[in-house]
Order: structure tokens, then sequence, then C-alpha cells
């Protein structure tokens, strides 16, 4: 009995000793990208935030996603939740998922939110937690109204139209359109559009009628709820003129800034009942210089109109009077007036002009892409474009002309003497007949190509030792003639087919892949490897030590065996548990032995 626990207790240590493999996988995963949509909400609207998850293609397993959520960011340990969706599913190596979330905002503003994703490894079941910072801005904005009618003439029906056009970003539902006005019939005054579509407009026509000659308010109304439930009303007012029987005058000008040339238009209807002859037109203004001021309309026939366009230039911000002038000839040889006045806003002039600078790396030779925004509320032109720096040269650029709230962009390349330039841009500019600046500066940078391995491998291969890998350039020019070889030292020797590789050129940020194959003499920790390489006509020479011990170790019990195993015979430490078992029991054994030869 005695014997027999002896035996086991020593397999039992001899098995122990053996060293034990444990798997490991793992997951590389990222939200790659967050999507809002409709890009400009309004307070009620339908928002998706729609993230990308990317399991990247060196994943060893698959990513199950539980949870996705949109919270508050900043919220501390208990932020408010807008979205919660669960078990997605899994997303295998090398794949990607998009997962929509519906959420609203009841009030406008800019809600700071963050996209949560927790889910797990597919192999070891392994939580990992992602988070990605969104921002929403909710604005509140409204369906526009354009009431467009003609000036009319007393007692007589005249014709006007109502445009609803819907800027929102969702259809708007329930739509009433009412029209009314101040000592004015209106016929067909109450329209129902039922649905507007976003970015659609629709145009109601109505008719009216003013009884007495003068000005008349007339307004309309809009009533409409929005895709979120809201219920809003909008309104707009004109006022349209009526005259007795004489010739009426519109005076329609495109919104003016000051010190700006803007458009308008004279536009003369006859409504006497006969015609009107030798009609003279003259435009004037109060602090305003007109351009095209006076037009000469031989004969205008009753029910016709004649349209004469000016130019006009305010020279202060503010009100200002535009004044038209008709005088003509009645049938019976009678010359009248007729005047007409229309006050004018003129803006002050925004000169808000910016310059966006962004570079591109690369070697001595690079560029800076300078976006001229125009932020201000007048057309911009001349541009001219230059650069200075004490330590590049740089080019320029002109720009004929940007429009406001427009932008052009121009590329000045430019040729660093150093690795580092700082680099100051430049922009001068004509607006509203005077001339303007604008100034930003940038900085360029080069890093020299530099070789570096990686990913290397060392394997067994034909009594020899192969080492497998990639000559990157870390820097940002390229590396030219690379030439990696085995560094020939006591018990490391280079052999064919490969004792040293010719690499050729290796491009900025990029790499290129190599074999070189060794003789080695007994077990070596490391196979140092030589790289030479030009970099602007300079050779470097770097040497790296290679680990080679696993590899090492796998030649000596065999040829062709890889680093970790022989191959397809029997493993090492294995081999070595049972040398110690047999041992252990040949000592038993002639122990047993001995004892029955003293019985």
């Amino acid at each position: 009995m005695n014997r027999t626990k002896t035996i086991a207790l020593a397999l039992l240590i001899a098995v122990a000793s053996l060293p034990a493999v444990a798997a490991a996988t793992s997951v590389n995963v990222t939200i790659s990208s967050v999507d809002v949509t409709p890009s400009e909400p309004v307070p009620g609207d339908d928002v998706t935030i729609e993230p990308t998850i990317e399991n990247f293609g060196s994943s060893s397993a698959g990513y199950f996603v539980d949870r996705v959520r949109v919270v508050e960011a900043d919220g501390g340990p208990h932020p408010e939740e807008y979205a919660d969706v669960k078990n997605i599913g899994t997303i295998p190596a090398g794949g990607e998922r998009s997962v929509p979330l519906s959420v609203s905002f009841d009030e406008p503003g800019t809600y700071d939110l963050q996209v949560n994703v927790s889910g797990r490894d597919t192999e070891q079941d392994r939580v990992t937690r992602l988070s990605y910072p969104v921002s929403v801005t909710v604005e509140q904005r409204y369906p526009q109204l354009d009431i467009d009618a003609n000036d009319s003439v007393a007692g007589v029906r005249a014709d006007g139209s109502v445009t609803v056009a819907n800027s929102l970003s969702s259809p708007i539902e329930s739509v009433e359109l009412a029209v009314g006005g101040e000592n004015v019939t209106v016929t067909n005054r109450r329209e129902v559009l039922a649905t507007v579509a976003s970015n659609a407009s629709r145009t109601v026509a109505f008719d009216y009628r003013a009884d007495d000659a003068g000005r008349h308010r007339m307004t309309a109304t809009l009533t409409y709820t929005t895709a979120g439930g809201v219920t809003d009303t909008v309104t707009d007012t004109v006022t349209v003129r009526t005259a007795t029987e004489r010739p009426q005058l519109d005076i329609d000008t495109n919104a003016s800034i000051a010190g700006l040339a803007s458009h308008g238009t004279v536009t003369v209807a006859n409504g006497l009942g006969a015609a009107v002859t030798n009609a003279e037109l003259t435009v004037a203004g109060d602090g305003v210089t007109v351009r095209n001021d006076r037009s000469v309309f031989t004969r205008i026939a009753d029910g016709e109109s004649a349209t004469a366009a000016f130019d006009f230039r305010p020279s202060t911000a503010g009100d200002h009077e535009l004044t038209a002038t008709l005088t003509y000839s009645t049938p019976g040889g009678a010359s009248r007036t007729v005047t007409e006045t229309l006050t004018v806003g003129a803006d002050p002039l925004a000169d808000n002009v910016a310059l966006d600078l962004s570079t591109r790396e690369g070697g001595n030779s690079q560029a800076v892409t300078v976006s001229v925004l125009n932020r201000g509320n007048a057309p911009i032109s001349n541009v001219s474009v230059r650069a200075t720096s004490p330590n590049a040269s740089v080019g320029q650029a002109l720009v004929d002309r940007v429009a406001a709230g427009e932008s052009r962009a121009v590329r000045l390349n430019a040729t660093l003497s150093g690795d580092r330039a700082a680099v100051d841009v430049d922009a001068t500019y004509d607006v509203a007949r005077q001339r303007g600046e604008a100034t930003a500066s940038t900085a360029l940078t080069q890093a020299p190509g530099t070789i570096s391995l990686t990913g290397i491998e060392v394997v067994p291969e034909g009594g020899r030792l192969r080492v497998s890998g990639s000559a990157s350039n870390l820097g940002t020019t390229d590396a030219q003639s690379v030439l990696v070889r085995v560094d020939d030292t006591e018990r490391v020797t280079p052999t064919a087919p490969n004792p040293e590789y010719f690499v050729t050129t290796v491009p900025a940020s990029d790499f290129r892949s190599f074999d070189v194959y060794a003789a080695v003499r007994g077990n070596v920790s490391a196979i140092p490897l030589e790289v030479e390489y030009l970099v602007d006509g300079e050779r470097h020479t770097r040497t790296f030590e290679v680990d080679a011990a696993g590899a090492s170790r796998a030649l000596a019990v065999g040829p062709d065996v890889e680093p970790q195993s022989a191959g397809g015979g029997f493993p090492l430490p294995l081999a070595i548990g049972a040398v110690v078992v047999v041992v252990v029991l040949a000592l038993i054994v002639r122990t047993w032995r001995a004892s029955r030869g003293g019985d």
C-alpha cells in the first residue's frame, strides 16, 4: 500500500510540472462615426442618431453588442437618457453595423450628448465599452409667407397670391391659410393646404377689391402643425396702394447695403381706360445716388405696363426714400404727373472676411490651402492672397470674386528650407469701394524619412532561421535604396537564399516587406539586422536586435520546427516530463528490489 501511494505521488508531481497553454483572444472595436438626421432639427422633430460600430479585421473574435444608449454628456453617474436599444447582435471581425436611435427635443438649444456602447467578445465574454460625443442644435424656425399683390384701382378687382415656403426639415400638416385686409374685400379668403413637404412651397391665389383710394394693409395668416405635433401660427403683412383713375407706379428694389450698388425697377401700369403718350419716368432719392435714373416711353396702351430698371447706392445705413415721378400726356393733350415713394432700408456694411488654413504634409515640398470665407453682407473682389515665411518659399494666388456668405479656396505651394516653417498668410480685397485685409498664420513641418522594422517573425526553415517583417518609413519623406541584411557575428551567419534583401524605396508613411535568412550555432537569443537607407542623399545605418530565442530552441530540436512546437513530433515539454517519470519509476523499482534482497 505504501509503495502504491509513493508511485502515485511521484506521477502527480511529474505531470503537474508540465506547462499549461492558455488561449488568448481580443477584439479591436470602435465607433467609427455618428450620423444625425435631420442635420437642422426643430422642436418636436424625430431626430435619428445613428452610430456605426466597427470590429476591425485585426480582432480575433466577434463583438456582440449588448446595448447602445444616447445620454446627456457630463451628466454624472445618472445622466438623462434619450434613447436605449438592446441586444443588437454580433459584429464579426472586419465587419461593422449601424444602429439608429430615435430622439426628440421639445425646446430649441444645443444638446451635448454621448453615445455609449456596451458589448463583449464572443470567445471569452469580456466586456468592452465605447463612447462617442454628439452635439445636436435644435433651432426654432418657421415657414415663410410671401404676399404678392398688385396695386389696384378703387372699386376694381385685383389679383394677388400668397406663397407658403416650408424651410423646416419635416413636412407641416393641417395647413390653413387665411387672407384679410383693412377696408378690402377678399374673395376665396381661406384655403386648406393639408400638407406642405419639407423644402417645398405652395402658392395660393386670391382676389381683392379696395373701394376707397389710399393704402391698405393685407395680412396672410398661416396655421400649421409640425411633425412633432406642435401647432403654430405665422403671419405676413403687405401694404397695397389703391388709386383713382391714373397710371400706377410700383417701385421694387433688392436689399441694399450702405456704399454698395443695388438694383431696382419701376413698373408703370396704365389703368386709365385709354393710352398715355410722351411718358417720362425719373427716379431720385434722399441720400442715394441713382444711375439710369431716366426712361422715356412713347406710348403705353390701356391695360398694359412698362418697366424701367435703375441702380442705386445708399451713402449711409438707415432708411432712404426713393421717389419715382411719371409725367405723361392724356388723349386730350393734358399733361399730368404722378409720383410714388418707397422707403428702403440700407443695412450697414459688414466687412467680415476670415482665412481658414490647412496644410498638406510631405517632404520639403508642401502646400497651404487657403479658404477665403466671406462672412460679411457684401461681395468682395480683386482678392490677392500672399504668404511669407523666414524658412520657406511660398507662392501666391488671386481670386476674382467671393459673394457674401460664400468661400473660395486657393492652394499655395511651399518649399521648406528647414524642418519647420512659420507661415503668415495675408489677403487683401475690395469691398464696397474700399480696401480690406484679413490675415492668418500656420506652420509647416517635415520629418525626415526614418526606417524601423515592424511585424518581425522568426521561424526555423530548412536548418536555418527565416526572418520576415516590414521596413516601415516613420517619416514624411521617402527613404531610398533601403537594404536589410543579417549582421555576421560569432554565432550568427547570413545565409542563402537571402543573406540580405534590397527593399528599394519606401515612400513616406509606408512600408515594404522583406525576408532574410541566418544560420546559427547553438541557441541564440537575438539575430542582429542592419538596415541601410538614403534620405535626401544622406546615408543612414541602423541595427536592430530581433528576438530569436524561441525559434533558436525549436531549430535545435530538429529542422523545420516551429518555435513553440516541433511540428508533428512529441512536444519538448512533454518529452522532458516523460523522462522525469521514467527516472522516478526506475529509482522506485531499484529501491524495491534492494529491500527484497535484504529480506
